[in-house]
């Protein structure tokens, strides 16, 4: 690549450096919680739940964590849990709304089936007052 091709070239798809990555990641878990945000969310003109869900799928891609995974799980342990992010994503709904109809009905199906949930996931559930 010369200078006068280097205007041809899109630019990176990474769309912002790592440190300014995880001061979103920051925000948001000051704010909600949680680091398991819909894909489609934009913290701060920041796409935070499409550069956490790409963190997602390199982890799965690698032996060993890399820095900013590390971070990511000192920011929230559970970013990036073994089971379904959907269900976490259920969870930290039935978290902050456990009297919604589609809330009660989720907690009662994982009542249904405690012995097929991760140990984990139990134990979130028991966290919020959800037991077998």
């Amino acid at each position: 690549m010369t200078a006068r091709t280097a205007s041809h070239w899109s630019p990176s798809p990474r769309p912002r450096p790592h440190p300014e990555a995880l001061g979103h990641a920051r925000t948001w878990m000051t704010e909600h919680g949680h680091l398991c945000p819909p894909i489609k969310t934009v913290h701060d003109a920041f796409p935070l739940g499409q550069w956490l869900d790409s963190q997602r799928q390199l982890a799965k891609n690698r032996s060993n964590p890399s820095p900013t995974q590390h971070t990511l799980t000192t920011i929230d342990p559970w970013w990036n849990p073994p089971w379904p992010i959907l269900w976490q994503r259920s969870y930290h709904h039935a978290h902050t709304h456990p009297q919604h109809p589609t809330t009660r009905h989720w907690l009662h199906n994982q009542q249904r089936s405690w012995p097929l949930l991760h140990p984990h996931q139990q134990q979130l559930l028991t966290d919020i007052g959800i037991t077998a």
